[in-house]
C-alpha cells in the first residue's frame, strides 16, 4: 500500500469517527431532552390535581301546603268545650226533651241554656242567669203558651209579658207578692168568678191574689 492509499483510508476513518461522536451527542440530547419531560411530568402530576366540578343540583320546589280534609258530616250525641283547666265550659247535646246548648260558668252551673223542647208544649226558649243565679231572663215561644218573656230579680221580684190565645198581657210582681196586671186576660174578680177584660184592663192583686182594685 502505498502512501497515498493510506491517507485515503485515514481520512475516511476520521470522518467516520466525527460522524460517530456527532451521533453520540445527538442521542445524548435526545436522552436528556425525554428524561427532562418525564420529569416535569412526574413533578406536575404530583402538584396539580385536576379540578373537580360538581354541578349543584336544582333544589326541589316547595311542596304545596296539604289542603285540610273537612268532613262533610260529624255525627255525636254531645259535644263538650273544656277551658285550659279542663273544666267544662259548654255543651251541646241531645238530652230528653230536646236539643240545647249551654254555656257554664266555672262551677259548672248553666248561665246560658238555648233549647228546643220536644215534649208539651214544645217549641224553643232560652234561659239566662246571673252568677249569682238571683236574677235571670226566660224567653219562650211554644205551642199553645204563644210568646213569653220574664224578667227576674231579687226574691222573686218579676215582670212577665205574654201574647197567648187569650190575650196580651203585662204582669209586675214586687217582693211582697203584691202585683199588677194590665191586658185583656182572664182576671179573677171580687166575686171570685173569671171575668174576661180588654187591652185596656188593670187589675191590682194583694200577695194572695186577691183583687185590691180593678178598672174597668
Amino acid at each position: 500500500m502505498n502512501t497515498e492509499e493510506t491517507n485515503l483510508i485515514l481520512a475516511r476513518i476520521e470522518k467516520l469517527e466525527r460522524q460517530n461522536r456527532s451521533l453520540k451527542r445527538s442521542a445524548l440530547g435526545c436522552v436528556v431532552a425525554v428524561a427532562s419531560i418525564a420529569l416535569a411530568g412526574g413533578l406536575m402530576g404530583q402538584t396539580q390535581h385536576p379540578k373537580t366540578t360538581t354541578k349543584s343540583k336544582p333544589a326541589a320546589p316547595a311542596a304545596a301546603p296539604a289542603t285540610p280534609v273537612v268532613p262533610e258530616k260529624i255525627e255525636a250525641e254531645s259535644f263538650i268545650l273544656k277551658d285550659s283547666s279542663g273544666r267544662e265550659r259548654a255543651e251541646l247535646a241531645m238530652g230528653g226533651t230536646g236539643p240545647s246548648f249551654r254555656l257554664l260558668d266555672q262551677s259548672g252551673t248553666a248561665l246560658v241554656t238555648i233549647g228546643l223542647n220536644d215534649g208539651t208544649p214544645s217549641g224553643p226558649l232560652m234561659l239566662l242567669s246571673a252568677p249569682d243565679h238571683h236574677a235571670g231572663v226566660a224567653i219562650s215561644v211554644q205551642q199553645g203558651a204563644g210568646s213569653q218573656l220574664s224578667l227576674r230579680g231579687d226574691q222573686n221580684a218579676m215582670v212577665h209579658m205574654g201574647v197567648t190565645k187569650d190575650g196580651t198581657t203585662v204582669e209586675l210582681f214586687d217582693q211582697e207578692g203584691f202585683s199588677t196586671s194590665i191586658g185583656n186576660a182572664v182576671k179573677v174578680s171580687k166575686s171570685g168568678k173569671p171575668q174576661e177584660t180588654s187591652a185596656a184592663a188593670i187589675s191590682l192583686y194583694n200577695k194572695d191574689r186577691k183583687v185590691l182594685w180593678s178598672a174597668p
